[in-house]
């Protein structure tokens, strides 16, 4: 009884540790983000970095406020535009000031 109490414990403490671990901060350059890599979610869910777009450019204009149908609006405008082949190698800033203009 003893053996399976140790066993849960340590199975309990090595998922615990991998959570940690697997789970680690990440620091992304936005600016080095490329259309593709937001579109293909290979960075990030788009939702989480457009959210960061949003707050970005409403720091710029000291907007405090969040319309959230808005975000999610541009959200998909920019993931449209992002998807066409002639946009994959395109910065995503510059993807935000050709779709939504320069002080989104």
């Amino acid at each position: 009884m003893k053996s399976n109490l140790n066993l849960a414990l340590s199975i309990i403490i090595a998922d615990v540790a991998y959570s940690a671990f697997a789970f680690a901060q990440v620091t992304l350059d936005v600016s080095k983000i490329t259309c593709k890599q937001f579109a293909l979610h290979e960075v990030a869910k788009p939702r989480y970095v457009a959210i960061w777009l949003s707050g970005y450019y409403a720091g710029k204009r000291d907007v405090t406020t969040i319309d959230i149908q808005a975000l999610e609006k541009k959200q998909k405008e920019l993931e449209l535009f992002c998807r066409k082949v002639d946009n994959l190698e395109l910065p995503l800033m510059q993807a935000v000031a050709k779709v939504l203009g320069p002080s989104q």
